[in-house]
C-alpha cells in the first residue's frame, strides 16, 4: 500500500507534495497539537459518522417500523438481512444515502472555509508583503494553500470513497446477477436500444466520473476561497462573502436533491424528456456528485424513464474535466490578482 501511495504521489506536482517545505509549513499547524487533541478530534469525527449512519438506518426503517433486523435476521445471509430493501445494494443506499450526503456537503464547505481567509490571515501574520515580494511567492503559496485542502480533509475524502468503492463493488457483483445477462433485462425498453457491451463501457464511465467528482468538486470549492480571499481582503467581507456562498451552495444541494428525487417519485409527470435529463445531470454534477446513479437499480430506472440517460456516465465525466479546467482558471485568476492588486 506505502509504495503504491509513493508511486501516486510522483504524479503529483512539486508543490502538492508532503515533503514540499511550504506544503509542510501549511500542514504544521495541525502536526503539532497535542496529540490528546488530536485524538479528540479523531474520536469526535469517527462519533459524528457513526451518528449519521445510525440515523441514516433509523430514517431508512422508519425507526425499525417498516423494517426489523431482529426480526428478519436469517443466519444464513446475514448481510441481506441487516439492510432494508429488495437486495443488499439497494438496502446499503437507502442507509447511506443521506449520510454521505451530509459528509459531502460538509466536505464542500470545509474546503471553501479552509481558503476563504487565506489573504487576511497572510496579513495579520505580517507574512503578505514578504510572499508578494518574493519571486513567485504568491503562485506557490496559493498552490500549496489549495493542495493543503486535500490533506486536510483526508478523514473525510476517506469516508466519501469508502462509500463509492463499495457501491460500485456492489455494482459488479449486480451484474454477474441472472447468469451475467441482468444488464440485458435492465436494457429493456431504453432509448436508444443499444447493445449490453457498449452499457457496460457507459457504466464504467459513470463509475470513473463517480470516484472523480468529489475530488473535483472539492478543488473547485477551495479555489472558488482563494478567489474570494484575494477579491474581498478585509476579514468581515470575506466572511459575508463565505456564508453567502455556503448558503447558496448548500440551496443548490437540497434544491437538486428535492426536484431530482421527487421527478423520479412522479411529482412532475409533465417536465419534458430534455428537461428531464438536464435536472438530472445537474443533480448527479453538482447534486450528490453521482452517488445515487452508484445504485444500479435506481440508475437503471432513470434510464427507463428519461431517453438517453444511459449517456449520463459520459456527461458526468466530460463535467468533472471542464470543473478541472475551470478550478485552474479560478485559481490562476486568483493567483494573478493578487500578484497585481495585493
Amino acid at each position: 500500500m506505502t509504495t503504491l501511495m509513493q508511486r501516486l504521489g510522483l504524479q503529483l506536482p512539486e508543490w502538492a507534495r508532503p515533503e514540499h517545505p511550504h506544503l509542510r509549513f501549511e500542514l504544521k499547524s495541525v502536526a503539532q497539537l497535542p496529540r490528546r487533541r488530536r485524538l479528540l478530534r479523531a474520536l469526535g469525527f469517527a462519533l459524528v459518522v457513526v451518528v449519521l449512519y445510525v440515523g441514516g438506518y433509523l430514517q431508512a426503517t422508519d425507526f425499525l417500523q417498516s423494517y426489523n433486523p431482529f426480526t428478519s435476521w436469517d443466519a444464513s445471509d446475514p448481510l441481506r438481512t441487516l439492510f432494508p430493501g429488495q437486495n443488499l445494494t439497494e438496502g446499503l443506499m437507502m442507509v447511506w444515502f443521506w449520510p454521505t450526503l451530509i459528509l459531502q456537503a460538509l466536505a464542500a464547505v470545509l474546503a471553501l472555509a479552509m481558503t476563504v481567509n487565506t489573504v487576511s490571515e497572510q496579513k495579520r501574520r505580517q507574512t503578505w508583503d514578504n510572499l508578494r515580494a518574493t519571486e513567485g511567492g504568491v503562485k506557490l503559496g496559493f498552490r500549496t494553500r489549495w493542495a493543503t485542502v486535500f490533506y486536510r480533509l483526508r478523514p473525510l475524502l476517506i469516508a466519501i470513497f469508502a462509500i463509492r468503492i463499495l457501491l460500485i463493488a456492489g455494482i459488479l457483483y449486480d451484474l454477474t446477477a441472472f447468469q451475467g445477462r441482468y444488464i440485458d433485462l435492465l436494457l429493456n425498453g431504453v432509448t436508444p436500444d443499444i447493445p449490453p457491451i457498449l452499457a457496460a463501457l457507459l457504466l464504467a464511465f459513470l463509475m470513473t466520473a463517480g470516484l472523480l467528482l468529489p475530488l473535483t468538486a472539492i478543488g473547485f470549492e477551495a479555489a472558488l476561497g482563494l478567489w474570494l480571499s484575494v477579491t474581498f481582503q478585509q476579514r468581515i467581507y470575506s466572511v459575508m462573502a463565505q456564508l453567502i456562498v455556503i448558503a447558496l451552495r448548500l440551496s443548490i444541494i437540497i434544491g437538486l436533491v428535492v426536484a431530482a428525487r421527487g421527478y423520479m417519485d412522479g411529482a412532475f409527470p409533465t417536465l419534458p424528456d430534455g428537461a428531464a435529463w438536464g435536472l438530472m445531470a445537474t443533480f448527479g454534477a453538482l447534486g450528490d456528485w453521482a452517488l445515487n446513479y452508484l445504485h444500479l437499480g435506481y440508475y437503471a430506472s432513470v434510464w427507463a424513464t428519461i431517453p438517453y440517460t444511459i449517456f449520463l456516465g459520459i456527461a458526468l465525466l466530460i463535467f468533472t474535466l471542464a470543473q478541472s479546467a475551470l478550478t485552474e482558471w479560478i485559481l490562476n485568476r486568483a493567483i494573478r490578482r493578487a500578484e497585481r492588486v495585493g
